[in-house]
C-alpha cells in the first residue's frame, strides 16, 4: 500500500480539476457519455462509499454493505446541476479527509476482510483499488475533455 503513490494519483487527478474550463464541465457529447462535472460527481460517490468500507474494515471483518450502481446514482443525484468548482472543491477535501483515514490504519487492520458476493477482499486491496480508480477515471477525464473541446470547437 504505497500512500506517496496514492497521493500522487489524486495530487494529479486534482490538476486537471484546476485547469478544467467550466464552461466545458457540463457539455455532454453524446447521451449516455457523463459529463466532465458527473465524472467528479462519480468519484465523490466513490469517495463516500470507500469512507465508509474504511471506516468499518479498520474496525474489524465487514459482513454486508450496501451496493453501489454507478449509473443511478450520477442520475438521481443530478451532479450535472452542481457547480463545477464547487463539486472540485468538495471531491479536493473528500480526499483529504480518505487520505488522512489511510495513513491512520493500522497494519493489524490491512487484513480485515469484506466478504463479497464474488469474493472476499481486503481492506489493503481497497485502498489500492480506491486509488486505481481515480487512475482510470483519470484517463477517462482526458479524453473525455478532448472530445468536449473538440465538440465544441466542431
Amino acid at each position: 500500500m504505497d500512500l506517496k503513490k496514492g497521493q500522487n494519483i489524486i495530487d494529479v487527478f486534482d490538476a486537471l480539476l484546476q485547469s478544467t474550463d467550466p464552461a466545458l464541465a457540463h457539455v455532454r457529447v453524446a447521451a449516455d457519455a457523463w459529463t466532465l462535472t458527473e465524472i467528479v460527481g462519480h468519484l465523490v460517490d466513490s469517495a463516500a462509499n470507500n469512507h465508509q468500507r474504511f471506516a468499518r474494515l479498520i474496525s474489524g471483518n465487514l459482513e454486508q454493505f450496501p451496493p453501489y450502481d454507478a449509473e443511478i446514482f450520477v442520475t438521481v443525484q443530478q451532479y450535472d446541476g452542481c457547480d463545477f468548482a464547487e463539486m472540485a472543491k468538495f471531491w479536493r477535501q473528500y480526499n483529504w479527509m480518505l487520505m488522512h483515514i489511510m495513513r491512520a490504519i493500522p497494519a493489524t487492520a490491512l487484513e480485515n476482510m469484506w466478504q463479497r458476493p464474488d469474493g472476499a477482499k481486503s481492506l489493503r486491496t481497497l485502498v489500492e483499488g480506491y486509488f486505481e480508480h481515480i487512475e482510470m477515471h483519470t484517463g477517462q477525464y482526458c479524453e473525455r475533455m478532448q472530445l468536449v473541446t473538440t465538440h465544441i470547437l466542431g
